[in-house]
C-alpha cells in the first residue's frame, strides 16, 4: 500500500530563486585557485575556490565636539577594500562533460594546478578523458567518504543549512540553526539512485542500505512517459499535474476510507493504477505527478525503516533529486512523519547536490584550514531553494546544459545567535518575499533611500 498526503489542493508557488543574467553566470574566475569535481551517474558537480575584491562601507568619526541639533556626535563613512575567500558551485549533465571540461581547461587551469581532486563513479568512468582534456592528473577521493565530509562541513557551518518543510504551515520552510552536535544521523543521499548512510562521527560512518530507484529512475521514466528530457522541465509538469487522474486511490476501492487499518480514502492504494483500467489518455502534467509521487514515498519510506531499524531520529536528504521541490520534499515528509508517528524528523539541505563536491574539495584544501572558519551564503550570487535558470537562447542551452550556481563566502569569526533572543532554536524570522509583495518592496525601498543621509553621516 503506497501513501500520499491526500489529494491534491491545488499547486504551490515555489519560492523565488535570486537569478543572474547569463553574462555573470560564472564568476570571479580570474581569481580562482583550487577547484574539485564529482561526477555522479547523471550530473557533473563543480566546486572552485576564489578570492572576491569588494567595497566594505566603515563608520568613523571624525569630529567627536561637533554636535548635530541632537545632540549625537557626527561620523563619516570611509569606504576600503576587502578580499573575502569564496566557495563557488555549478552543475552540467554529463551528456555535456565535454562543455563541462572545456570550461574547466579554459577558466580554472593555471601554471599552478597540477592535480584535480575528483570523486564519484564519473572519476573512473572519465578519467583517461579528464587527464587527456586537461593535462591534469586525477586524484580520485573515494566517494562516500567525501559525501559525509562534505556533508558535516555543511551541517557545522553553514548557518540555516538545514530544514524542515511543512507545506500547508504558516511558515513552510523552517530552518536549523546551527550546532557542534550533529551526531549521529541518516543520510539519505538521493542521486541517480539511493545511499543510505548512517553516520556516527567524522570518521566513523557506515552505507547500511541503498535503492536502485533513484532520481535516474524518474529522469528515465519520466522520460518514456512524457517525451521530456530535462529533469527540470518534468518536475514543472509534475507541479501542473493531479495525481489523482492516474494513481488508484483507497477510495476507489473501497468507496471511502479504510477505517480498520486508519487508511484514509485519499491515501494512493496503487500507483498508476487507473492506467490499466481505463482507455484513456493521461496528460504529461498528471504522469509526471504521479511518478514524482511514486518514487518520493518510496525513499521516503525506505528512510523511515533504516532509521527506526538503527534508532536514528534525524534524517538528512541530500543529492540532486529533491532540488528545493515542494511535492517531493512534501511527499517525503509526509510518508516519514505516517509511517513513525512523528518520531523521525525529515531535514533538507540547501546545497544538498554539492556534498561530495565540497568533501572532494575539502580533501584537496587541507592546508588552507577551512574548519577554523566559519561560513555563510552569499545571498546576492545564490539561487536560492529552487535552482531557476537564466532565461538562455536555444544555443546557449545546448552548449551549457543546465547549470546551478551558489555561493559561500568564508567569514573571520564564528557567527552567533542573538544573544537577545529569549529561545534561539526556535526563532523564526518573520520575512517577506519583495518580489511578491509591492506594497513591502516600496515601502522598504522607501526607507531605504530616506536612511541614506543619515548613514553617510553618522553612526
Amino acid at each position: 500500500m503506497a501513501l500520499s498526503g491526500g489529494a491534491d489542493r491545488g499547486s504551490h508557488s515555489m519560492d523565488k530563486s535570486i537569478t543572474l543574467p547569463p553574462d555573470e553566470i560564472f564568476r570571479n574566475l580570474e581569481n580562482a585557485k583550487r577547484f574539485a569535481i564529482d561526477i555522479g551517474g547523471s550530473l557533473t558537480k563543480l566546486a572552485y575556490y576564489s578570492t572576491v575584491q569588494h567595497k566594505v562601507a566603515k563608520v568613523r568619526s571624525f569630529d567627536h565636539k561637533a554636535k548635530e541639533t541632537d545632540g549625537d556626535p557626527l561620523y563619516e563613512i570611509s569606504v576600503q577594500e576587502e578580499i573575502t575567500a569564496r566557495l563557488h558551485f555549478i552543475k552540467f549533465e554529463n551528456a555535456y562533460i565535454e562543455t563541462c571540461l572545456d570550461f574547466i581547461k579554459d577558466h580554472l587551469v593555471n601554471t599552478e594546478t597540477k592535480v584535480i581532486k575528483a570523486t564519484g563513479g564519473g572519476a573512473h568512468k572519465f578519467k583517461d578523458l579528464i587527464e587527456k582534456k586537461l593535462k591534469l592528473k586525477v586524484d580520485k577521493e573515494d566517494e562516500m567518504t567525501c559525501l559525509i565530509k562534505g556533508c558535516n562541513f555543511v551541517l557545522k557551518n553553514i548557518p540555516h543549512e538545514a530544514f524542515v518543510y511543512a507545506r500547508h504551515a504558516d511558515s513552510e520552510f523552517r530552518f536549523q540553526n546551527t550546532h557542534p552536535d550533529i551526531f549521529p544521523y541518516l543520510l539519505i543521499n538521493i542521486g541517480s539512485g539511493v545511499s543510505i548512510v548512517k553516520v556516527e562521527s567524522e570518521d566513523k560512518f557506515e552505507r547500511i542500505g541503498g535503492s536502485s530507484i533513484g532520481g535516474g529512475t524518474f529522469w528515465g521514466l519520466g522520460a518514456l512517459l512524457t517525451k521530456t528530457k530535462r529533469f527540470d522541465e518534468l518536475l514543472q509538469l509534475a507541479s501542473k499535474g493531479q495525481h489523482t487522474n492516474v494513481d488508484m486511490l483507497v477510495k476507489d476501492i473501497y468507496g471511502g476510507a479504510y477505517g480498520s487499518l486508519g487508511l484514509t480514502g485519499d491515501l494512493i492504494a496503487s500507483s498508476f493504477g487507473k492506467s490499466a483500467t481505463t482507455d484513456k489518455e493521461f496528460s504529461k502534467e498528471d504522469m509526471a505527478k504521479s511518478l514524482l509521487h511514486m518514487i518520493s514515498n518510496d525513499i521516503g519510506q525506505l528512510a523511515c525503516l533504516y532509521a527506526k531499524l538503527h534508532n536514528l531520529t534525524r534524517v538528512y536528504f541530500g543529492g540532486f533529486f529533491i532540488r528545493g521541490h515542494p511535492v517531493t520534499m512534501h511527499t517525503i515528509t509526509y510518508s516519514i512523519n505516517f509511517f513513525t508517528k512523528g518520531e523521525v524528523q525529515a531535514l533538507f539541505l540547501r546545497h544538498e547536490g554539492y556534498l561530495g563536491a565540497i568533501g572532494a574539495f575539502l580533501k584537496g584544501a587541507e592546508e588552507d584550514n577551512p574548519n577554523q572558519y566559519s561560513w555563510g551564503e552569499n545571498y546576492a550570487g545564490s539561487s536560492g531553494l529552487m535552482s531557476v535558470s537564466p532565461e538562455l537562447n536555444p544555443v546557449q542551452r545546448a552548449r551549457s546544459g543546465t547549470f546551478d550556481m551558489l555561493e559561500m563566502d568564508r567569514l573571520e569569526r564564528q557567527l552567533v545567535n542573538l544573544p537577545l533572543l529569549q529561545d534561539p532554536t526556535s526563532y523564526i524570522p518573520d520575512t517577506v518575499d519583495l518580489t511578491e509583495d509591492a506594497l513591502s518592496r516600496d515601502y522598504w525601498l522607501f526607507c531605504f533611500e530616506d536612511a541614506l543621509d543619515g548613514v553617510r553621516l553618522r553612526g
